[in-house]
Formats: structure tokens, sequence, C-alpha cells
């Protein structure tokens, strides 16, 4: 029993130590077909929603119309790459003001996880974010960051080029 109680004391100690600030202050949840996403504040969830799809929407009454304005991003950026991965499922925490390594977005490949600075983000910054996860699920081994750079940019001009 004693032994028990160590394992998983030391197992809740790592998995501490691994989330990053962000991760671990999220206190609510979204879920979409291919994501789910983590917040504090419904104002957070409400200004990605309007800056990836150009209009406010109230998101608690209408759930269905939120998780269709993510996941249409993703279904164009798998469009676009022609990668559809079986059984995406990206983890997307918001936040407030900078991030850890980059000011607006940045993909972990280790958690197959997006951090968003709702303050900054825009649909273009999100589908290039969502690439990367797109990449790195379609694919075994990862492939060169250089390569999902340039794939990540494609996706940002074309994005909506034929609409």
């Amino acid at each position: 029993m004693k032994r028990r109680f160590i394992t998983y004391f030391a197992a809740v100690l790592m998995t501490l130590a691994i989330l990053t600030p962000v991760e671990a202050e999220q206190k609510k949840i979204f879920k979409t077909k291919y994501t789910t996403i983590h917040y504090n504040d419904d104002k957070d969830l409400s200004d990605l929603l309007w800056k990836i799809g150009g209009a406010r929407i109230d998101f608690t009454a209408d759930k269905e119309m939120a998780s269709n304005r993510v996941d249409r991003v993703i279904e164009r950026v798998e469009t676009i790459l022609d990668m559809r991965p079986k059984d995406l499922n990206i983890n997307i925490y918001l936040a407030r003001g900078e991030l850890k390594y980059n000011d607006v977005a940045y993909y972990r490949y280790k958690t197959n996880a997006l951090y968003i600075s709702v303050d900054k983000v825009s649909d273009g910054v999100f589908a290039h974010e969502i690439t990367h996860a797109i990449i790195n699920s379609y694919f075994t081994m990862p492939t060169s960051s250089k390569i999902q750079e340039i794939l990540g940019q494609y996706v940002d001009k074309y994005l909506w080029s034929d609409y």
C-alpha cells in the first residue's frame, strides 16, 4: 500500500513538472471534433473564435457553431496539405499576453499541443500552427522543421484563396 502511494505521488509530481505554466492553470475545456481547447475565461475562447472566424458568436448558446468554426479551419488545412491524419486530436491551450517560446503561438511536438495568445492570434497564425500538428500526426517520423515552416507559410498564404 505504501509503495503504491509513493509511486502515485511520484507520477503526480512528474506530471506537474512537465506541464508549462499555461497548461497548469487552465480550468475549462471545450471539445471539438479535432481539438480539446483548455482555457480559463470564456472571453478567451470567445476571442479565439472571433479571430479565426471573423464574427463574434456566443459559444455558450451555440456550441455546434463554435465547434464548427475551429474544425472548419482544421479541415481547410487538411485539404490544402492533402493530409488527413487518422484520429487527429490536438490540445490547444489559450492564454493572454506573451507565451513561453513565441509571443503569438507555437506548437509542441512532444505533447501534440498548440499554445495560443488570444490577444494576438489570427486565422492565418492558427492555421499555420495547426499545420504543424497535422504534419506531425500524419507522418510516423517527425519531418524537418524547415519543411514544416514552408508548408505552414503556404497554408497561411492560401488559407481562404478559393473563397
